[in-house]
């Protein structure tokens, strides 16, 4: 193999791709690995874990056409430090892969490519377009509501649900939910179709995708394929019957509060100082057109803030786990987010207020168990 390639390119395909490589863990031995190769479609750079893969095409001079396969990180890291806009010469020779430009001329050691997987491609059943745009602020929007491990395999991934002309996506760990719905106005082929996306490949395609540009996303039974600019992602969905998140939403709430997203996160951010390290419970108390905000730790202090805003109901008190309150609320890009409460040991909701197309919920501490928290942090350390 013998090509020529802007560095430009190089280190944007490199990214891409060792994202998903250098993450790969296995006996295989193209775990970590990153396939190069030039022939009849041009020049290619190929990643995968075996849950998925990426392709990505890069303009290049294609002297001598071939395969081989170099380590992912080590690639990524020499490209990037190669100088900008310079043109990047590789060749093969003799199991090496010879790579300079300019001053600089690295050999490195590469594997044969014969072994190299070759996917699995499936006929699409599903294919429609949207904005990268849209599509990156819908998986940015779920992805920070699910688990980093769960038993229940299904729930490790954003839940793509297709119906009426729209896309719904909804992630979830018991604790947290994130839901958000955007339209699709042309459907080719069929119109109702569900499937779950891995996490490491929904993570991935938010990092690459773009704010200009349509994405092309194909579904089977058991497949995702994304295809954008110069990229193309495919997938293994994950196995199992996903939840029926619409039976835990609330529909009726008694109590709407209106939130300054920032100052209320930053509230909360100053209880989440001082809670436990097992709980991370922090009480809030609205009443008085105010929120009081309360946390104790052992070994730490207490905590006692206040926040005024535009409430006159009823005094209501809530608990809930700092981290996942502040998860919650880092998700939404708002000014203003609207706060609905059923009762005070009822899943809350976290609506914005301008978009009727996304919602957050998440479950509130019991109130006891909080303030169990708070007493025995508080004997504690008196008796210290």
């Amino acid at each position: 193999m013998h090509i020529t390639v802007p560095q430009n390119e190089l280190e944007q395909a490199t990214t891409v791709v060792s994202n998903l490589s250098t993450r790969a863990s296995g006996p295989h031995p193209v775990m970590g690995k990153l396939l190069i190769e030039a022939g009849e479609h041009g020049v290619q750079l190929r990643g995968t874990d075996f849950e998925s893969m990426v392709q990505v095409n890069v303009q290049g001079k294609i002297d001598r056409t071939g395969r081989l396969i170099v380590a992912a990180d080590t690639f990524r890291d020499l490209i990037k430090l190669l100088p900008e806009k310079s043109d990047v010469v590789f060749e093969e020779v003799s199991g090496k892969a010879h790579i300079f430009t300019e001053d600089n001329e690295y050999n490195l050691t590469t594997e044969s490519a014969e072994d190299y997987p070759e996917w699995n491609v499936e006929e699409p059943l599903t294919s429609f377009q949207m904005s990268q745009k849209v599509f990156k602020s819908m998986l940015d929007a779920t992805t920070y509501a699910l688990p980093l491990k769960d038993h229940r395999r299904v729930l490790l991934g954003v839940h793509f649900d297709l119906f009426d002309n729209k896309l719904q996506m909804t992630a979830t760990d018991g604790k947290k939910l994130a839901r958000v719905t955007s339209p699709v106005p042309e459907i080719e082929g069929k119109q109702k179709m569900s499937l779950t996306v891995p996490r490491k490949l929904v993570e991935n395609l938010s990092r690459s995708l773009g704010s200009e540009g349509p994405i092309e996303i194909e579904l089977t039974e058991r497949q995702i394929t994304a295809r954008y600019s110069n990229i193309l992602y495919r997938g293994n969905a994950l196995d199992g019957k996903y939840p029926d998140c619409d039976a835990v939403i609330p529909k009726e709430f008694p109590t709407r509060i209106v939130l300054n997203r920032e100052h209320f996160l930053q509230s909360a951010r100053r209880a989440g100082v001082v809670t436990d390290e097992k709980s991370r419970s922090i009480i809030l108390t609205f009443s008085d057109n105010k929120c009081q905000f309360k946390s104790m730790a052992h070994a730490v202090g207490n905590f006692h803030g206040e926040l005024k805003l535009d409430y006159t109901g009823e005094e209501l008190e809530i608990a809930f786990n700092f981290q996942f309150l502040a998860e919650t609320l880092g998700s939404f890009n708002d000014s203003n987010v609207i706060l609905h409460v059923k009762t005070r040991n009822s899943p809350v909701v976290f609506k914005s207020r301008e978009d009727d197309d996304r919602l957050a919920l998440l479950m509130p501490i019991k109130l006891s168990e909080a303030r169990a928290d708070a007493t025995a942090a508080a004997g504690a350390g008196t008796e210290d």
